[in-house]
């Protein structure tokens, strides 16, 4: 285990609010609002995904992960704005997407979907300029079992992000269906990664996920019960508390503009953990929700009044995160 301390994140049981309570969604969306506020991190329970999906996918991700290198690249991006499929070690920096381009690449492996191999959807979504984006996924011939799970959990974790929408909309005093039309066409991304076993010798300031700040809307990830993650606060690196049955949630940078800095994106990062543990692998399934490509990320009106104006200009939602997505692979 790690010597930093546990982070005061705290734990919000969606199950009463989400059924439709309203005294429970009430009080939901003040927790909701405190954590992003304080924290830009909480931890959810009562979510309603079934653990034996979420097991499956992270079956079917290490099974993929154990395959050789030339099978997994098989599957490896053909182009660099595509950001679907298999990404190897000594690929990626996400301290990079802070400037940071001193850090040694991250100690980890990837593979990632979207949403768009419907071709009613993939057409509806395409930007001129930016059509690799909605290519379909690219997926591998091996494990079998990949695809349905990825699949699976893809539309649950997208009917769980907009359920919570509401919420969220309730939080910063907004009618339920605000975010509606700006998500119609989302471009939300699931992604696995893979910690692989520490047996070498490391590069000075190597960790398995560098210091960074998420850039789309939020995200939601399924973490195994294996320490690692950290946040900072305060200028403070603290453990991330693991909990069964849970999910972790955090806020993205386009949040944090959506939201005039009223709501935070913290800065976060996966060490390798002490002792026995960092000759243990680590799989952890985020799902970032982005809004629609074409989604103007204006300054959400009730976060600003005369002692708070408007921080920031407008963004189109899927240029600030194709930059950014950009950095990574720098």
């Amino acid at each position: 285990m790690s010597d930093a301390p546990v982070a005061p994140v705290p734990t919000i049981d969606l199950a009463q609010a989400l059924g439709g309570d309203p005294t429970a969604r009430a009080a939901c969306a003040a927790a909701i609002d405190q954590a992003s506020r304080e924290h830009g991190f909480l931890v959810i329970t009562g979510h309603g995904i079934d653990s034996s999906l979420i097991d499956a996918v992270v079956d079917a991700a290490r099974g993929f992960f154990n395959l050789p290198h030339e099978e997994k690249s098989a599957v490896a991006p053909p182009g660099p704005f595509d950001f679907r499929g298999y990404l190897g070690l000594d690929t990626t920096s996400l301290a990079s997407t802070l400037g940071d381009n001193a850090t040694p690449p991250d100690l980890c492996e990837s593979f990632n979907i979207s949403g768009f191999d419907d071709p009613v959807v993939r057409n509806r979504a395409t930007v001129a300029g930016y059509e690799p984006i909605f290519l379909e996924n690219l997926w591998p011939a091996s494990p079998p079992e990949l695809r349905p799970a990825f699949e699976a959990y893809y539309a649950e974790l997208e009917a769980l992000s907009r359920a919570m929408l509401p919420l969220f909309a309730a939080a910063l005093d907004l009618p339920d269906t605000w975010f509606d039309d700006k998500i119609d066409d989302h471009t939300s991304l699931l992604l696995a990664n893979w910690y692989p076993p520490v047996t070498a010798d490391l590069h000075a300031g190597q960790l398995r996920r560098g210091a960074h700040t998420d850039y789309g809307a939020f995200t939601i990830i399924s973490v195994e019960q294996i320490p690692g993650l950290q946040i900072s606060l305060d200028g403070i690196w603290h453990d991330v508390p693991l909990l069964e049955n849970s999910f972790v949630v955090n806020l993205g940078d386009l949040m944090a503009r959506w939201t005039n800095d009223q709501w935070v994106s913290t800065l976060h990062r996966v060490v390798i953990p002490e002792g026995a543990a960092a000759q243990r692998d680590r799989v952890s399934v985020p799902f970032f929700f982005q809004p629609s490509f074409g989604a103007v990320i204006e300054t959400i009106p009730t976060t600003i009044d005369e002692f708070h104006p408007a921080h920031y200009e407008p963004v189109v939602a899927g240029e600030w995160i194709t930059a950014k997505s950009m950095a990574m692979l720098d």
